[in-house]
């Protein structure tokens, strides 16, 4: 049985009346013929059709010229499904949630709740609250993701194009008993199936994989999948060798590659999951290695169990000892773990780059996962196609020269006036000319000419040809094509107006000028004319006889060229310490012709030998994977000619060898495997569907000014989740280092577990409005990534700065409250009161001291919601005690009236000792977040 990509249509033909092109056999079932390549790559069953005439292709796809009746599409369509990308699919809710479920701190929340009940007394008032920071984590980062693909999803299906499709009618006429013609109807691309026959009209994208059985002038361009901007000719024949390429087969065009001119008619071969781009979605949705983001928050986590793990054993031993009760001992080592892990801190990472993925959909960015917030603040090397998202993706006409190299506007109105004959089947060359202005602004000024006849450009002749006649009545032939093609033609060179005879000499120099063109990026173009006296003519024949003996006039050049922004965005980049390297497809000169205008590269640089700036695909598959391929990919910035598989190994050892956080900006098929590979995958809205697919985040614009808003929006969004990282490890380590000091002195608890959770969860809500807060410009213009060694020497040195004041709370206690037995409910309570007071106004009053390197207030301000928050929680920490009913609930007594004093002189003390570690810290270590 015939099997397309796996499946065998079982569906069966309405028996009706033979109809012209098809057999007799083919009324049982279009699938019942020996399989082409059963369980076969795509490559090799497109690469086998290529190799068929066409006849035999419609034969084995039981179809024929005049394309299926409706009735034999609908029963195509059951079988196969619908002509949609696998990947491009609604959204699941329910797998959304899935995956924002697994997190290291939420791991760490949810063994910690388990531990708070299984141990004797259980506090299931801790339970609940973990489980609800549990839920709070995985609502933010849920509804974040979730509506971000659903966004992506609409933007996909926005983009949908009606095809135009021949079908055939049902019935037959009744008195000749052959079906009637057929015609073209418009159907919606997700409605192909194999064995349509469907037009390629320029402009379109092709929806599924074909052959092509028509052709006229048929230009496609292939960009997205080999990075060539040049588009290639398709025609209806037979493929040469096997040895060809895929993309090298002139009779195949596959999904996503777009018609630049001419029309064709081809023959769908393969549809939906079966198509080449979908081969490649399915290889990448295997599973991805962690990014940046999601190895700082293992290494963070890891840090946080590392101090549990120290910590609550020596709790325990000390309390165990010194209090004879191991069983309350093992109870308060378990608060004091609770009180080591900041419950709020998957809820406030989550909101913070919620917050993030919003502004950054105001700036036309959309974060489909919300790591790449993080990301892409974090990232130190950009690597980014060429086509499309450096340059403009159109090509350009640049100089119009004589062969001297001085301009000459002669030599543009020959080539704009071939370019206006050719018409229809003119190729993006003649729309450039036809779209060059003058000086003034104005159209290229031409005499009035009527065509004759032309011959349209070819990849065989790589030229173009017309012969027009003049107000005059005189014909007047015009050649505009290649170098060596044109150039063979001409036995004449016009120079400064006058014409000379073409030696060997002249025609050497011509050839040093247009290579000279060809290392600056340019693409060369001659162009020729010829008077003709006393000829007719009728046909193209004609006109190839007289297509010798003519003069050249001069060249033309054209370019890919650069956006109007890429060259600030660039230099911006460069001022946020983001390393920009080119990773293309095309043409080594090419490449370094658009980096040069956008000054990532210079000339000088490019002549050092030691110090290599620009390296093509094959240069690079010599070197192997060693030392010395690592070494090139280092020092390189510019990568031409590369395969996609060489791009994601380009991205791969940079970030894996250099230990670099690489973002990978492409639009292309031939982007997606480093798209997948990189730490952050960005892709344009208008780029290849499986692109965006591989993309973590989307930009509904071209434009590099979104990526540098996107880098400082990241760094924000990081700076301000280290900033409550920091805060909050390096607080509830001065608390556990208090509490293990009173452990050892105290003969009472200086807090129970339940105030300790109570007094944790106050200072986590004073910083729930971090997302809103400022960062300082300094801060920005550096990658910023998670560093766990930087965050344990950060808390080994803050945390015990708030500890001495909570010994000189216990002093005050001891010595002037007399607090020193564990009889007296009444003045324990009272202590705790204090404790509790003293420790969450310094904490929450030092946010505004550790949120800045520079002096709070008088240099640095924080956003108005961060003040308005810890003010508040200020006051709620300090009312909690003297109020009767949390005063009772929570085991505190009424405080002492004349601790106010003693607190207000600890607060000043505390900001003025912190604000001078801070100072030492910065001189030592080069570093405050």
């Amino acid at each position: 049985m015939f099997t397309l990509g796996g499946k065998s249509l079982i569906a069966r033909r309405r028996r009706r009346t033979t109809t012209p092109g098809l057999s007799s056999s083919s009324s049982a079932s279009w699938a019942e013929l020996p399989p082409l390549a059963r369980d076969a790559s795509p490559e090799s069953v497109l690469a086998a059709f290529a190799g068929m005439a066409a006849d035999d292709a419609l034969e084995h796809l039981q179809t024929q010229r005049d394309g299926l009746t409706e009735f034999e599409a609908d029963a195509r369509r059951e079988v196969k499904g619908a002509n949609v990308l696998p990947t491009h699919k609604p959204p699941s809710w329910i797998m959304t949630l899935l995956r924002a479920i697994p997190n290291p701190f939420n791991a760490l929340l949810f063994f910690l709740a388990i531990i708070q009940v299984a141990l004797p007394g259980g506090d299931w008032a801790g339970f609940v609250v973990m489980w609800i920071m549990i839920g709070v984590s995985v609502g933010v980062r849920f509804w974040q993701e979730y509506r971000s693909d659903v966004k992506v999803f609409r933007l996909q299906s926005s983009v949908s194009k009606p095809i135009r499709v021949r079908r055939l009618p049902a019935s037959v006429d009744l008195v000749t008993g052959k079906a009637q013609t057929s015609d073209f109807q418009t159907v919606a691309e997700r409605d192909l199936v194999p064995g349509d026959i469907i037009q390629l009209p320029p402009g379109c994208v092709v929806p599924a994989d074909c052959m092509i059985l028509e052709s006229s002038f048929l230009r496609i361009s292939q960009s997205t999948w080999t990075g060539e901007s040049e588009p290639v000719a398709k025609l209806a024949c037979v493929a040469g060798g096997k040895e060809a390429g895929l993309f090298d087969h002139e009779n195949v065009a596959v999904m996503g590659t777009s018609v630049v001119s001419g029309n064709g008619v081809a023959l769908v071969l393969r549809t939906g999951g079966d198509v080449l781009i979908a081969n490649m979605a399915k290889d990448l949705e295997k599973k991805r290695e962690k990014n940046a983001f999601q190895r700082g928050i293992r290494n963070v986590s890891l840090m946080l169990i590392g101090y549990m793990c120290v910590m609550v054993p020596v709790v325990l031993v000390i309390n165990g000892l010194t209090k004879k009760d191991w069983g309350q001992a093992a109870i308060f080592s378990v608060s004091v773990a609770v009180g080591l892990v900041p419950e709020m801190l998957p809820a406030i990472v989550q909101g913070n780059l919620a917050r993030g993925a919003y502004v950054l959909s105001k700036m036309k960015a959309i974060a489909r996962r919300l790591d790449s917030v993080q990301n892409i603040g974090a990232m130190s090397v950009l690597c980014s196609d060429k086509t499309g998202t450096l340059t403009k993706d159109e090509i350009t006409l640049r100089q119009h020269v004589d062969t001297t190299g001085a301009d000459n506007i002669a030599v543009l109105q020959l080539a704009t006036v071939d370019a206006h004959i050719q018409g229809s089947n003119g190729n993006n060359i003649d729309a450039a000319i036809m779209a060059h202005r003058g000086a003034d602004g104005e159209p290229v000024p031409v005499a009035q000419y009527t065509k004759v006849v032309a011959i349209p450009f070819t990849f065989e002749r790589r030229r173009s040809a017309c012969v027009v006649r003049g107000v005059t009545g005189q014909n007047l032939l015009i050649v505009k094509g290649a170098l060596e093609e044109v150039i063979s033609l001409c036995s004449a060179v016009r120079e400064g107006g006058i014409c000379v005879a073409m030696d060997v000499a002249k025609k050497l120099d011509i050839e040093r000028r247009a290579e000279d063109f060809n290392r600056q990026g340019y693409r060369v173009l001659l162009v020729a004319q010829k008077k003709l006296t006393g000829v007719e003519l009728d046909d193209e024949d004609g006109l190839h006889q007289l297509e010798g003996e003519m003069t050249l006039e001069g060249m033309l050049t054209f370019i890919d060229p650069p956006k109007e922004d890429a060259a600030a965005a660039i230099a911006q980049l460069r001022e946020l310490n983001v390393d920009v390297k080119v990773l293309t497809g095309d043409s080594l000169a090419v490449a370094l012709n658009v980096c040069q205008a956008l000054d990532l590269v210079s000339p000088s640089e490019l002549t050092e030998d030691d110090d290599v700036q620009a390296i093509t695909g094959p240069e690079l598959a010599q070197l192997g994977d060693g030392a010395a391929f690592e070494d090139a990919v280092r020092r390189c910035k510019v990568f031409a000619k590369l395969t996609p598989q060489q791009k994601a190994l380009v991205v791969g050892t940079l970030r894996d060898k250099d230990g670099h956080c690489v973002g990978m900006l492409g639009d292309g098929i031939n982007d997606c495997m480093a798209l997948r590979r990189a730490d952050v995958g960005i892709s344009v809205d208008s780029g290849a569907s499986v692109a965006k697919d591989c993309a973590d985040m989307i930009l509904t614009e071209k434009g590099l000014d979104i990526i540098v808003s996107s880098v400082r929006i990241g760094r924000l969004t990081h700076g301000n989740s280290i900033k409550y990282i920091k805060m909050v490890t390096s607080s509830n380590f001065g608390n556990v280092f208090s509490v293990l000091v009173a452990s050892a002195w105290l003969p009472y608890e200086p807090m129970s577990g339940l105030q300790i959770l109570l007094q944790n969860l106050l200072y986590d809500v004073s910083q729930i409005a971090i997302p809103w807060d400022n960062m300082d410009e300094e801060y920005l213009t550096t990658p910023k990534r998670w560093n766990s060694w930087d965050l344990l020497r950060f808390t080994l040195v803050l945390g015990p700065t708030s500890s001495v004041f909570d010994m000189c709370t216990y002093m005050f206690n001891w010595f002037y409250y007399r607090v020193r037995t564990n009889d007296n409910d009444h003045l324990v309570g009272m202590a705790q009161a204090h404790w509790f007071m003293q420790g969450l106004l310094t904490q929450t009053l030092i946010v505004h001291l550790l949120r800045t390197a520079k002096i709070p207030y008088l240099q640095s301000r924080p956003a108005m919601p961060l003040a308005l928050s810890t003010c508040a929680i200020m006051a709620i920490g300090f009312a909690i005690p003297w109020v009767p009913p949390f005063r009772s609930a929570l085991g505190f007594e009424r405080p002492a009236p004349s601790f106010v004093g003693f607190l207000v002189a600890e607060l000043v003390g505390y900001a003025l000792e912190v604000q001078l570690v801070k100072v030492i810290y910065r001189r030592i270590f080069k570093t405050w977040l």
